[in-house]
């Protein structure tokens, strides 16, 4: 289906182009029920008179909103600055705020879609974030759940997985671990790991243990020892490291007695000793995924969402030290 037009709200209300651009834009000069009547047809038919669109003629620039739990963590920095510099050649700008740390986390999607002309990042499964405007939304994920409402840039954590379990079986692994980060529920890749690994497992159950990402982790540490667990599966690079320093403390050598791994494949994970092996995703692709999708959704020639409005980056295997 083609973008709907200002042309297609005014005929569906049966009023003037004008009169569309005074509702839209809330100007005076026509009905209140006048107005409420277009708004209606406008939310029914996903119009959404885009600051891109008007950029168009006036060569404005677009903006793009880009939703990150928390900068802090190296993943989303990085990401973020792949996504601005993936928006600099088409002179778009990037708005990025951390979900984390707002008090109304739930909100900060749809407060930030009204201030943007796409929306891009994590968390935005539930709702309608575009308020049904037509808006352009790239949902980024690595739960392997099928979008509803959304384009999506899918990491394929399922892929990860699988070939993380070749390589384990390959060097010997018998009773691996995933370390969760503490929350409500198990996380995606938690799931996804502690799924892929159980063939590996003497008892052919993966446990999966949730830890803080800082603190003290030395009585985690004795319970997976105390289990005979020969590998450990961290949630992320910066747990890895903290993991790795644990192990260390309880002189435990790395790998020989005790396999490490972690996910992102960032640079810290070079920097220690034993080099931490992981699971990177080339987070400039992830970018330039998002931002194709969000130039092809503004220009027309790529559907809000379904099929064609998905893509897949993988992750790759960096065999280190540490596994």
């Amino acid at each position: 289906m083609d973008r709907p037009t200002i042309i297609d709200v005014a005929r569906r209300a049966g009023v003037s182009r004008q009169t569309v651009s005074r509702a839209m834009n809330d100007q005076p000069g026509i009905s209140a029920a006048t107005r409420e009547k277009v708004l209606a047809v406008a939310q029914e038919l996903r119009y959404r008179p885009s600051r891109f669109g008007r950029g168009l003629v006036e060569k404005g620039p677009v903006t793009v909103g880009l939703v990150l739990s928390d900068l802090s963590n190296a993943y989303f920095a990085d990401l973020g600055a792949a996504v601005v510099r993936a928006c600099a050649p088409r002179g778009w700008s990037v708005v990025m705020v951390e979900a984390d740390q707002s008090p109304h986390p739930e909100r900060v999607a749809s407060e930030l879609a009204r201030r943007v002309d796409a929306l891009v990042g994590y968390g935005l499964v539930d709702g309608d974030i575009s308020g049904g405007t037509g808006m352009p939304v790239v949902q980024l994920d690595d739960s392997g759940r099928a979008p509803e409402r959304y384009a999506l840039v899918r990491l394929d954590i399922a892929g990860a997985a699988e070939g993380l379990a070749a390589h384990l079986r390959a060097v010997g692994v018998r009773r691996p671990a995933v370390v969760d980060l503490d929350g409500p529920d198990m996380s995606p890749r938690a799931q996804a790991f502690s799924a892929a690994l159980a063939s590996l497992h003497s008892e052919g159950e993966v446990p999966v243990h949730a830890a803080p990402l800082r603190g003290d982790h030395d009585s985690l540490i004795s319970t997976l020892l105390a289990d005979g667990t020969d590998a450990i599966i961290a949630f992320n690079d910066d747990l890895g490291v903290h993991l790795l320093r644990s192990l260390r403390l309880r002189d435990v050598p790395v790998p020989h007695s005790m396999r490490l791994v972690g996910m992102d494949g960032l640079e810290v994970g070079s920097l220690v000793s034993p080099e931490l092996t992981t699971l990177a995703v080339d987070r400039e692709e992830v970018a330039r995924q998002c931002v194709d999708l969000v130039a092809g959704m503004l220009e027309g020639t790529i559907p809000l969402t379904g099929p064609a409005a998905i893509r897949t980056v993988p992750y790759t295997l960096q065999v280190r030290e540490s596994a």
